[in-house]
């Protein structure tokens, strides 16, 4: 048995037992998508799991974390192969029906643990009507967004954010196997003529481009500059201010 609830791996009498102390369930959120030749499709949803796993074991026994959701917006990157995506409305039902289905169970807490940038916008809409639909208590976190000032710092490239040196360095500290370091790349940069368009720029605007229209080889930044090292850097801070929210969110 781990070192905390897994859900998948429980049964239904264990689950009923550990309801007493769960306050909160953590649900992975990612994609099935190219990551270009550096990483495996099924990144982001892993490594939204493996971010769950973490958190969970740091709080036990007071979260539960639910089987990953591995598909997400995917739209942008259906130019390569392989890549699989959920539509806006599809993706909020799901999150909304696992939601209902754990205020059933007794959990009226939840976080979506997200691994998936392009997940962003719909998540917010669908913790928001989760939150006034079901009253409960819904929020989200995205590594990327908790762990910023590192991010800033591993990302030694212009354009990083994708298959590159910080996701690389990440997916190494929480399923090393995922990467192809034999096969690792650059990205193949296009050149694009719009103006503050890009979400790595200051003062952007919100626009969807195509990854295929950005780069030849679905890869952003450069993943040879990636190290299992900084990996762990960004994976502990993120974690460890998640839990933080989590101490104060559980008691609303």
């Amino acid at each position: 048995m781990s070192k905390w609830y897994e859900l998948s791996e429980m049964t239904s009498v264990e689950f009923a037992k550990a309801r007493e102390d769960i306050r909160i369930a953590l649900v992975p959120v990612g994609a099935t998508e190219q990551h270009g030749p550096n990483l495996a499709m099924g990144t982001d949803y892993v490594i939204a799991h493996r971010f769950c796993q973490r958190i969970a074991a740091g709080i036990h026994p007071q979260a539960v974390v639910v089987p990953p959701v591995p598909l997400g917006l995917s739209y942008h990157h259906m130019g390569f192969p392989g890549t699989l995506s959920f539509s806006p409305e599809t993706f909020t039902a799901v999150c909304f029906d696992i939601a209902k289905s754990l205020k059933h169970q007794g959990i009226d807490h939840v976080l979506f643990v997200n691994g998936h940038n392009g997940n962003s916008a719909v998540l917010n809409v669908a913790v928001t009507k989760i939150r006034y639909d079901l009253d409960m208590q819904a929020a989200v976190a995205f590594w990327f967004q908790q762990a910023s000032d590192l991010v800033r710092e591993a990302g030694q490239t212009e354009r990083f954010g994708h298959a590159c040196e910080v996701e690389t360095s990440v997916l190494m500290a929480l399923q090393g196997d995922m990467v192809r370091e034999h096969a690792l790349e650059p990205g193949d940069m296009k050149p694009v003529t719009l103006k503050y368009a890009f979400n790595n720029q200051p003062f952007f605007h919100t626009v969807p481009v195509p990854f295929h229209e950005q780069t030849g080889n679905g890869v952003f930044g450069d993943a040879r500059l990636a190290s299992r090292e900084m990996g762990e850097r960004l994976v502990a801070a993120a974690v460890e201010r998640t839990i933080e929210f989590i101490e104060t969110f559980i008691e609303s």
